[in-house]
């Protein structure tokens, strides 16, 4: 990080970034940040975090909430009713969550769509979450992973970091700190290898203008 340009950058908060209010943001893609700890307790601090099939992908991924009920059965760990239409559901949603943990990484359900015209019958994979919500309420999810044995699950994209992330606050906004590319190390994790990921209140990039006259400042 450049300290001298964030110096600069809150320096200028009265003048530079005073016409930049939260809701001239509000378009803008919030960026995710946080603490990933892996099931062999290995802790990193990440930035750019996305969960999906791809780094790219936007997919729209749905939590279902987990049937009370559910329990091994003697053909193993068998969803017997279609999550899409019997259970309760959710978005997954970033900016809405605080904490997303993994209480059984190693157990995978799966449920198989038995009412399908299709000659192969596709059977699709399911996980545990523990989703606690920036309300402060944790439900246990199910999250579908995919059919089974793809080749593209869903899962955590994030940046690798050395330092934990801390932005600064102008007008109730968060903005980003900068960051040099090559501090950032491309990280896919799939949530079999995950215990928890903590999040922190997204931020948001600095406006292009107050980065350029922080810059020309520099120059200075």
């Amino acid at each position: 990080m450049n300290r001298l340009v964030v110096f600069l950058l809150m320096s200028l908060g009265a003048t530079s970034l005073h016409g930049w209010k939260s809701t001239e943001v509000k378009g803008e893609q919030p960026i995710f940040f946080g603490t990933l700890t892996t099931q062999e307790s290995n802790t990193f601090y990440a930035t750019n975090i996305s969960i999906g099939r791809s780094r790219t992908a936007h997919d729209k991924i749905v939590l279902y909430e987990k049937p009370k009920n559910l329990a091994p059965t003697a053909k193993g760990n068998v969803i017997t009713v279609n999550p899409a239409e019997d259970l309760t559901t959710a978005a997954l949603e970033l900016q809405k969550i605080s904490k997303i943990e993994v209480p059984e990484a190693h157990t995978i359900w799966t449920w198989t769509n038995t009412e399908t015209k299709r000659p192969v019958k596709m059977t699709y994979e399911y996980i545990e979450l523990i989703i606690t919500w920036r309300s402060g309420s944790s439900i246990h999810y199910l999250l579908e992973l995919g059919t089974e044995g793809t080749r593209r699950p869903v899962k955590i994209f994030c940046d690798v970091i050395d330092e934990k992330m801390a932005g600064f606050r102008q007008d109730g906004t968060l903005f980003c700190p900068g960051i040099k590319k090559t501090e950032l190390r491309k990280k896919g994790a799939p949530f079999q290898s995950i215990k928890e990921l903590a999040l922190d209140e997204p931020c948001f990039k600095v406006p292009e203008e107050a980065g350029k006259i922080a810059s020309k400042n520099n120059k200075n």
